[in-house]
């Protein structure tokens, strides 16, 4: 665990970082389901004082992540089927419609720039799940940018920030034959849509959250 400090490359406020860095211990499993949290020795341990602690924990709890027992503080919770099911509909009934809006709309810019997002990402140790979660958002948000119509995006962009997305990303992110599927497929998803071939890019969209999500999901569940 490391003391959060700031440094000249990141001003945000404390409470943002010492939420970050609770929320990623726990995606990331340094803190495991079942583990007791108490404010004092988060504190400790982060450097920090009681109070942006207080924050991220109660912050936490309105995401899922951990839960108040009132006279013992928190537990962190386990990521249940349920969770990972009711982000995946969401996400693929948003994106989907994000990407019929979009169809046909991407600039050559904006396909270059998903070009070199997918390079980025390929040129990332596979291993740095952080780091790849945010290539990978960026390139989904940057596929569906063009759809036009903010409201859709704002919820997209909102849906990505639930923990669930970090920790399926972290599931399937240690190999580099892993990786590698996921570029191949981001590859495949620029290609339709630099083609305009809207039937193809649907299809290759939900054919990737499926399998992103599957390790998770109910064999049954399409």
């Amino acid at each position: 665990m490391q003391r959060v400090s700031r440094t000249a490359r990141d001003g945000r406020p404390l409470p943002v970082r010492v939420y970050e860095a609770v929320r990623d211990m726990i995606v990331e499993g340094e803190l495991e389901p079942d583990t007791k949290l108490v404010q004092e020795q988060l504190a400790e341990q982060l450097g920090v004082s009681r109070t942006p602690v207080r924050d991220a924990l109660s912050r936490l709890t309105n995401e899922g992540l951990v839960t108040w027992l009132p006279g013992s503080g928190y537990l962190v919770n386990d990521l249940t089927q349920q969770d990972v099911v009711q982000v995946y509909q969401v996400r693929k009934s948003l994106e989907s419609l994000g990407l019929q809006l979009a169809c046909g709309r991407h600039t050559q810019t904006e396909l270059a720039r998903l070009n070199a997002l997918i390079e980025e990402m390929a040129d990332e140790d596979p291993a740095a799940a952080g780091r790849q979660f945010e290539l990978n958002r960026r390139f989904h948000y940057a596929l569906i940018e063009p759809c036009g119509n903010q409201l859709l995006l704002q919820m997209i962009d909102s849906l990505w920030d639930h923990p669930v997305n970090r920790r399926i990303t972290r599931s399937y992110v240690h190999d580099r034959g892993q990786v590698d599927r996921m570029i191949d497929e981001h590859r495949q998803l620029l290609a339709a849509a630099a083609d305009k071939d809207c039937d193809r890019l649907l299809e290759l969209a939900a054919e990737h959250m499926r399998e992103g999500y599957s390790d998770s999901l109910p064999q049954s569940r399409s």
